[in-house]
């Protein structure tokens, strides 16, 4: 099967001129190990998988054996020997910073926690998304988002894309299932990957006494998709005490698979503050709400829910390729209906993001935004991601833009 290569290789080798080690994180199956199999600025680096067995061996017992060769090494499967992490910093030590290392595993807590420790002010961390518009369709009209965010004027004009919105909502961005020959496979993949990747996966780090419970609730948060989710409610759909259920939702954020939204406000506002949460992946997020293939994604209602699932991870593959990762959030004023889906921030800049399934975006449907605006002086634009395709100013500072426009 071909490579598709992704837009975060640029920003891997970025990130050294100012760190020697980078460390590269995001769920399992995303595509981490092949990038870095891959990339062609990699190609000469040293390869080292601990999955192998014997690697993993030399990994625990003669560390500095593992890694004396004086190459750029990658260490991919990291999580599962963490006390390397100390060799790595001897090396990168006793080189001046000269020895390079790509760190890379699946996003759980004994990654996240000990090379913060280990190597700080050494490593530069990254996080992989599963694919983009762009990298799945290298065609599709480039740049219109960070056009925006930069403040320049969207051009209007059309993108070059066909895509079946509902189809490319329910498959998700997960490359096995993207890339699967016809949706029975895709179904099977996706099966195998919440039943090995995260149930699996999740008990390693902890142990779950109930199993079922864990399962329900990983259903009702896909069910809420995008929902201010309350403990109490979860609590007793899927029978567990809330502890566990604060402890299990930690879980899921701590291994990058379930995405907290705050809401959004500014000094004397006065505006929700409950958290919505999203699926890393809109395809992962339609399989545990029971969605089973494109055609539940037929209602209106339903559709619309988990395409916001799907721009949010648009977004997400986007910032992750920023110098300085944006802060993400909603916004839901106390005393109105309006409603924004997406708040970016980062240095000072926001913007407003709606997601809106339909085909056509008109001025009635820019009132949410425009309120938002009008309430934010620190907010110079909005956007509004919609199912067309074409890029066109519907408002003073709003823009209707294509959803594969990231």
């Amino acid at each position: 099967m071909k490579y598709i290569s992704r837009r975060m290789e640029a920003r891997i080798a970025e990130a050294f001129h100012s760190h020697p080690v980078v460390i590269l994180t995001g769920p399992r199956q995303v595509g981490k190990s092949t990038l870095l199999e891959q990339a062609g600025f990699l190609k000469d680096w040293r390869y080292l998988t601990l999955d192998d067995a014997d690697v993993l061996a030399q990994a625990k017992e003669d560390p500095k054996g593992l890694l004396s060769q004086d190459r750029p090494t990658i260490i991919d499967e990291i999580q599962r020997s963490p006390e390397l992490l100390v060799t790595v910093k001897y090396f990168v030590d006793k080189s001046d910073r000269q020895r390079k290392f790509v760190l890379s595993g699946s996003g759980n807590i004994s990654l996240r926690q000990a090379p913060r420790e280990t190597l700080a002010g050494r490593a530069k961390y990254l996080h992989l998304t599963g694919f983009s518009s762009r990298e799945l369709n290298p065609t599709l009209t480039a740049g219109v988002f960070d056009q925006i965010w930069e403040g320049k004027e969207a051009k209007p004009g059309d993108a070059s894309s066909d895509g079946n919105m509902p189809q490319v909502v329910w498959r998700g961005c997960l490359p096995g299932v993207v890339l699967a020959r016809n949706d029975k496979i895709a179904l099977e993949r996706m099966n195998s990957y919440v039943d090995t990747f995260i149930q699996r996966d999740i008990q390693d780090l902890v142990r779950i006494r109930h199993p079922e419970h864990f399962r329900r609730l990983m259903e009702a948060l896909a069910q809420a998709t995008g929902w201010e989710s309350v403990q109490e409610e979860l609590s007793k759909f899927c029978g567990e005490t809330r502890t566990n259920v604060s402890r299990y939702m930690s879980l899921l954020k701590d291994t990058n698979l379930l995405y907290e939204l705050k809401g959004y406000s500014v000094k004397g506002e006065r505006a929700y503050k409950q958290a919505k949460y999203y699926w890393f992946d809109s395809g992962v997020a339609c399989f545990l709400a029971g969605i089973h293939s494109s055609r539940g994604l037929g209602k209106t209602e339903i559709k619309g829910r988990y395409f916001e699932n799907f721009v949010l991870q648009q977004i997400m593959s986007w910032a992750s390729l920023q110098m300085i990762t944006p802060e993400l959030f909603y916004w839901r004023p106390k005393n109105g209906a309006a409603e924004v889906d997406f708040v970016i921030r980062s240095s000072g800049q926001v913007i407003g993001v709606e997601v809106k399934s339909s085909n056509e975006i008109n001025f009635k449907d820019t009132r949410s935004m425009r309120e938002f605006l009008a309430a934010h002086p620190e907010a110079g634009k909005g956007i509004i991601v919609y199912g067309g395709r074409k890029t066109y100013s519907v408002a003073t500072n709003i823009y209707a833009i294509p959803w594969t426009a990231f």
